[in-house]
């Protein structure tokens, strides 16, 4: 009996002390950097925590602020935490962990340092992993290898491919957003049909492949590209976590034999469509590319070819396959993520804010005609500021990145807070490797430099007048105002514009053809539905972006104008 209560027992006692060892060892490094301190049981890289922390959520209820660090535990903490944490704690603070110890940070000099300087502050593992199980990516790789990756994908996302994006995105709207039959749709089906828009106009503009391809299973395969693509897309982290296990199919639940037949299914259509765009790029005549992958592959067969010429002990300059698959599949995540992300606050939003959403659609009006077949984005999509201005406010409040971790290569010094004996200086220190630092992008987005209608959808703050009386897109000039939705420097979001012209291109859209209406329930007026709605929008949590904690609470209607 007592052997037995030694076997179950001393191993827990042996994790506990080597935990609370590390613990005071971070803790004391930690000491020196003389930030304030948040001293934390649990790290979230501490991934067999992650099954277990609904189980400890009573923890946060713990008298005298005994179970503060619960909201720490979360890789999307700020999100929940919007910049009180910032507001109590200062511009920066530290989270001493037993894995290692992070700094988080508010301070414009830190920041600016952080994400410009990427030789001296790269992407840490694990996290930069996440995401490659097609191969490697843009978005996992540092150094020589992230700038080879960049000069083959930064090609891809070209103004022809812009204006696919916006031809697509419209003729996905026209087909998937009617809603005259079923006009009252709740939060969870207002993202269920944008991931579908997101998926359609991803996997064209992607492959360069027509709607009827997409959906259709083609000699060879078992499932569709879009039902395969889709199928990984919403279980992403399942993926993550098992798609490295080999185990025969009969021993599989059906979640993941099914995933296992998704995974193998998008690799080879990936396959197939590498293999049709090197034999389209060997004929002497290639005109325009019309998709993202056929110009990565356009690109990648020029490097090629020049990187010939260089000597055979040359590290060679262009991606193999399973990086050009890894870059495809991250683009449509990073695109599939966003996109319905973004449309499940936005429209509520606007539906909340009756007023704006006039003030928007006087734009829409007069800028867009949803009754034209071809409406021409070289001529529209500079022009719809407002609708722009709408998606800047959106990912304001609602933005899918709550922080993006670095490291340092070697001890750096960083400045990290203002300096209390130099006003307008900053204090600098030592941060040494393996630490981890980000921004709190919510804490920038919701700063009281804002001004006090920091927590209000505005997105007039986005628009200014020109000389002409014009509409202008401006980020709001004050001593310290940061706006980061796509990070910045080297590694701002290579998509960034292919998600703005997809969301104006459908909200434009829809505001053309609806009036958007908060749902009233039981006999309450619409002031308090207004109200409701953003309240149910404020529950939000962090699942690869940002989601909606009770969708199911909060509706709105489409009234056909």
């Amino acid at each position: 009996m007592k052997i037995g209560l030694y076997i179950v027992f001393l191993p827990c006692i042996a994790f506990t002390v080597y935990r609370s060892y590390r613990l005071l060892v971070n803790y004391i490094g930690a000491r020196r950097l003389k930030l304030p301190i948040v001293l934390l049981p649990i790290s979230f890289e501490d991934a067999w925590f992650a099954p277990l922390r609904p189980l400890f959520a009573w923890v946060e209820r713990l008298p005298c602020g005994l179970g503060n660090w619960y909201l720490y535990t979360d890789i999307g903490w700020p999100m929940v935490d919007g910049g009180r944490s910032v507001s109590r704690l200062g511009e920066s603070f530290v989270l001493v962990t037993p894995t290692r110890n992070q700094i988080i940070t508010s301070h414009q000099p830190a920041i600016e340092r952080l994400y410009k300087d990427m030789k001296t502050w790269i992407l840490p593992d694990p996290f930069a992993q996440f995401f490659t199980f097609f191969g490697q990516n843009v978005s996992s790789l540092n150094g020589q290898d992230w700038q080879r990756h960049r000069k083959i994908t930064a090609p891809a996302f070209n103004d022809q491919n812009m204006r696919n994006v916006w031809d697509e995105s419209l003729e996905r709207a026209r087909e998937i957003i009617r809603f005259d039959n079923e006009n009252v749709r709740n939060l969870a089906d207002i993202r269920s049909d944008f991931e579908v828009l997101a998926m359609h106009v991803l996997a064209a503009v992607g492959f360069g492949q027509d709607s009827t391809a997409l959906t259709t299973i083609p000699p060879g395969h078992r499932l569709t590209l879009l039902d395969s693509l889709g199928f990984i897309l919403k279980h992403v982290f399942v993926s993550i976590i098992f798609n490295g296990i080999q185990v025969p199919d009969p021993f599989l639940p059906q979640t993941l034999r099914r995933l296992k037949l998704s995974v193998a299914e998008f690799r080879k259509y990936m396959q197939e469509s590498v293999l049709y765009q090197l034999r389209k790029s060997n004929q002497k005549s290639v005109g325009k590319t019309t998709s993202l992958l056929e110009a990565m592959v356009h690109a990648n067969e020029a490097e090629k070819s020049q990187s010939q010429a260089q000597t055979a002990s040359s590290k060679p300059s262009y991606l193999t396959d399973s990086e050009l698959y890894g870059n495809l599949f991250v683009f449509n995540l990073a695109g599939f993520e966003t996109t319905a992300g973004t449309m499940t606050f936005a429209l509520p939003y606007l539906a909340a804010h009756p007023k704006t959403q006039d003030w928007v659609r006087e734009e829409v009006d007069a800028q867009y005609t949803h009754t034209l077949s071809k409406v021409s984005y070289a001529d529209t999509y500079s022009k719809l500021v407002r609708v722009m201005a709408v998606m800047y406010e959106t990912l304001r409040l609602a933005g899918p990145a709550p922080q993006m971790l670095r490291i340092p290569t070697t001890s750096t010094l960083l400045p990290i807070a203002p300096s209390a004996k130099k006003p307008g200086h900053s204090r600098t220190v030592m941060i040494e490797p393996e630490t981890l630092i980000t921004a709190d992008f919510y804490a920038l987005h919701l700063s009281p430099l804002w001004g006090a209608d920091r927590f209000e959808f505005k997105p007039q703050r986005f628009v200014s007048q020109s000389k002409d009386g014009e509409d202008v897109l401006t980020v709001p000039e004050a001593d310290g105002i940061m706006y980061i939705p796509w990070v910045f420097g080297p590694r701002v979001c290579p998509g960034k514009k292919f998600s703005q012209v997809e969301f104006v291109a459908v909200v434009a859209h829809v505001l053309s053809a609806y009036k958007i209406e908060p749902v009233r329930q039981n006999g309450e007026t619409e002031e308090a539905a207004r109200a409701r709605l953003m309240g149910v929008l404020d529950g939000k949590y962090f699942n690869i972006s940002t989601h909606v904690k009770n969708p199911e609470t909060g509706g709105i209607r489409f009234v056909r104008r």
